[in-house]
C-alpha cells in the first residue's frame, strides 16, 4: 500500500506539541482522505473524499501494523498506523523544502570527515562561479567535504537526513 500526500498546508506558527497542517492522503494514488491536525496535541482528522471508495482509516491502521515495522522508542513500542505515516511524510517534506531553501541561498557542503555527518553553509550565493571555486578547493584538498549543491540523489538523501 502507498501512502502520499498532496496539498500539504503547514502552519509553524499553530503547531505546539504537532503539527498543525491540511493536506490530502492518497492511497495506491487516488486521493482518499482530507487531513488535519489543529497543532495542539490531539490526533489527525481524516475525511473521506467524496467517491473514495478504498480501505478505510481502520482497514489501513491494520495493513500498516501487520506489514510495516512498528515505531520504536526509548522504553516503548507502537505498531504503525496513517496518523504515524502521515507525520512522518510531514517531516520529509518540510526538511525538503527547508534544504531546497537552503541550496538556492547559500552553498552547502556535506562533510563526514570527523565523526558524524555534518552540513556546512558557505554564506555565498550559490553562483555557477562560486560553485566552480568551491569544486576547485576540494579537488585540490583545500576544503573537505561533499558539494550538495548539483549534487545527485544519494549526496541529497545524505544531506536531507541531516536538516
Amino acid at each position: 500500500m502507498e501512502i502520499t500526500l498532496k496539498k500539504l498546508r503547514h502552519c509553524a506558527s499553530l503547531s505546539q506539541e504537532t503539527h498543525a497542517y491540511t493536506a490530502v492522503v492518497c492511497v495506491n494514488g487516488e486521493p482518499a482522505f482530507e487531513a488535519s491536525n489543529r497543532g495542539c496535541g490531539g490526533a489527525d482528522l481524516y475525511d473521506p473524499l467524496e467517491g473514495y471508495s478504498g480501505p478505510s482509516v481502520a482497514e489501513i491502521d491494520a495493513w500498516l501494523a501487520d506489514n510495516t515495522p512498528p515505531t520504536k522508542g526509548k522504553g516503548y513500542q507502537l505498531p504503525n498506523c496513517l496518523e504515524l505515516v502521515v507525520g512522518d511524510l510531514i517531516d520529509g517534506q518540510l526538511a525538503r523544502q527547508r534544504l531546497d531553501r537552503l541550496l538556492k541561498a547559500k552553498v552547502i557542503l556535506l562533510d563526514q570527515t570527523e565523526g558524524s555527518p555534518a552540513l556546512f553553509a558557505y554564506k555565498v550565493k550559490p553562483t555557477a562561479e562560486e560553485l566552480a571555486k568551491i569544486r576547485g578547493k576540494i579537488a585540490r584538498g583545500e576544503i573537505r567535504g561533499e558539494l550538495v549543491n548539483g549534487a545527485g540523489d544519494p549526496t541529497l538523501a545524505r544531506a536531507l537526513a541531516l536538516v
